[in-house]
C-alpha cells in the first residue's frame, strides 16, 4: 500500500475472532465490512463494529484461519533451509519419515542435548508492503530442566544482504516453554507437537532471512498441514508435560534403591541388615555396591545378637559369597 505525503495510513483496527470468541487476528474496516456482507462473519455486537466473529458455517475449505486468508502464507519447507555456516557446532539431520497418515515427509532435526548452538536459515524475496504468515510444525524443542534455547527469527535485509545492522532489526520469537503461544499443542509418540503461525509485514523491504535456533534440546521441524489434520491428537501443554515427567520420576525413584558402599568399612551385621532389606524390602530393584569394601568382624556382643536372629546364617552365607566376589 503506497501512501502520499501527509496521508494517514489505514490501520488493521478490527479484531477478528473465531466462533468461540478467541482472537485469531486483525483486519481493515473495509475488509471486515465485506466479510460480514458476504455472510462469512458477523459483528460481535450490534452497537460495536470493532470486532467481527468468523462463522463456522463459512470457514474456508483450505482449513486455514481467516487471518491467514487475509495474508499470504509461507509454509516451512525443509528443502529450503540449510545450516548456517557462521555456527561452528551445528548439529543437524534431514531425513524422510512416514507420518501418522502414512505419508512420507521430510523431517529436519536440529540441536542436541549438549550446549552446541545450532542455526539453520533460508533467504526469500517477498512483496513489499504485504502481510505474511509463516507456518511451521515443531516436535520437541524443550528439555526437562527448562533451560533450552529454541527460537525463530525473521531478519529483514533492506540492502539485499545479511549484515550485522540488519540482524539488529530482526524479529525474534521465543519458542521455549511456549513463551510465544502456538496455534495448537498436541501429544504424539515423538513428544509434544506444536503448530506455529507467525504473522509479520514486509513494509518497504523485499529480502528476508528466516532462522531457526536450537541449543540444549533436540527440535524436529516439519512442513505444516491444515489444522484439521491434527484434530485426532490429544491436546496437551507444558504444565501437563511437567506433571507427567514428575510422576514418572517418582515411580522410577520408588522402584529403584541404590546404595554405594564402595571402599567403605562395614561390619558383617550391617551388611546382613542391608541384605535383609534387599531381600524383603518393598522396592522392586535394590542395588548395593560393595566394590572394594572392607567387611570387618563384629564384636562378640554383636555376633551373639546376630546368632539369635532367625535366618541370619543363610544371610551370612550370602554375604560371604558377595564378599568373595
Amino acid at each position: 500500500m503506497l501512501l502520499c505525503k501527509g496521508e494517514i495510513p489505514i490501520e488493521k483496527n478490527v479484531i477478528v475472532t473465531d466462533i468461540n470468541g478467541k482472537r485469531i487476528g486483525a483486519t481493515y474496516p473495509k475488509r471486515a465490512k465485506g466479510l460480514v456482507k458476504n455472510g462469512r462473519a458477523e459483528y460481535a455486537s450490534d452497537c460495536e463494529k470493532c470486532t467481527i466473529r468468523i462463522l463456522d458455517t463459512h470457514k474456508p475449505t483450505v482449513d486455514n484461519t481467516e487471518v491467514n486468508n487475509m495474508s499470504k502464507v509461507i509454509d516451512f519447507d525443509p528443502r529450503d533451509f540449510k545450516a548456517d555456516k557462521s555456527c561452528e557446532n551445528n548439529v543437524i539431520a534431514k531425513y524422510f519419515v512416514t507420518d501418522k497418515d502414512g505419508e512420507n515427509v521430510i523431517a529436519y532435526s536440529i540441536g542436541n542435548w549438549n550446549w552446541d548452538w545450532t542455526q539453520i536459515c533460508c533467504d526469500k524475496k517477498l512483496e513489499k508492503n504485504t502481510d505474511y504468515v509463516f507456518r511451521f510444525v515443531i516436535v520437541g524443542g524443550y528439555c526437562n530442566t527448562s533451560n533450552e534455547t529454541s527460537r525463530f527469527e525473521i531478519v529483514p535485509m533492506p540492502d539485499g544482504s545479511f549484515t550485522d545492522e540488519a540482524y539488529e532489526d530482526r524479529y525474534t520469537y521465543d519458542l521455549a516453554q511456549n513463551r510465544y503461544k502456538p496455534v495448537l499443542c498436541k501429544k504424539t509418540d515423538e513428544g509434544m507437537l506444536r503448530l506455529f503461525e507467525i504473522p509479520f509485514s514486509t513494509f518497504d523491504c523485499e529480502d528476508f532471512r528466516f532462522v531457526f535456533i536450537a541449543m540444549h534440546a533436540v527440535a524436529t521441524l516439519y512442513a505444516p498441514k491444515g489444522i484439521s489434520a491434527y484434530a485426532d491428537l490429544e491436546d496437551t501443554n507444558f504444565d501437563q508435560l511437567r506433571d507427567e515427567i514428575n510422576s514418572k520420576n517418582s515411580e522410577d525413584n520408588s522402584a529403584n534403591v541404590v546404595m554405594d558402599f564402595t571402599g567403605a568399612h562395614v561390619t558383617r551385621s550391617t551388611v546382613t541388615d542391608l541384605l535383609t532389606m534387599a531381600r524383603f524390602g518393598k522396592s522392586e530393584n535394590v542395588c548395593i555396591d560393595f566394590t572394594g569394601a572392607v567387611i570387618e568382624d563384629d564384636k562378640p556382643d554383636d555376633i551373639q545378637a546376630d546368632a539369635d536372629d532367625t535366618g541370619s546364617d543363610d544371610i551370612t552365607v550370602e554375604l560371604m559369597d558377595v564378599a568373595d566376589n
